[in-house]
């Protein structure tokens, strides 16, 4: 049996927030937000250069790894906090790059320009991860 009790003032937000075990998200958080540094560092040593999947990758992971961990047990209510989680994580991604002058880049959607692509991307594979994460359940 998991205990509930939390210790820190963020923990017990979080719990209070969303009623879900925080050591359930930890390895999923651990892996998204990896994967979020790892692309804002390459963005920031490789000037110039998009990553254009970067944003979508970080967005599906959090849901994917949760729904993983939770061996199919994770609620709907549960896999769309971890989706929400995931796509919070590539957007701020995407704020931290656009203030640094760094999503300047080509774009491969036929509108817009690098941010726009970005938030879609982190959109898109938020969705994605839901989808596979509920497909996981099923």
């Amino acid at each position: 049996h998991e205990s509930r009790h939390i210790g820190n003032g963020s923990q017990v937000l979080w719990q209070v927030l969303t009623n879900i075990p925080i050591s359930r998200f930890r390895r999923a958080a651990s892996f998204s937000t990896g994967l979020a540094v790892l692309w804002i560092v390459l963005a920031l040593i490789r000037t110039g250069t998009t990553f254009h999947l970067a944003p979508a990758l970080v967005a599906v992971v959090f849901p994917v790894t949760f729904a993983y961990d939770s061996d199919g047990k994770a609620s709907t209510r549960d896999l769309g906090v971890a989706t929400l989680a995931g796509l919070g994580l590539a957007l701020l991604g995407t704020l931290i790059l656009t203030v640094a002058g760094e999503l300047t880049g080509p774009s491969l959607l036929p509108f817009g320009g690098a941010v726009t692509e970005s938030v879609v991307f982190a959109i898109a594979g938020a969705a994605t991860g839901f989808v596979i994460g509920a497909v996981r359940r099923a």
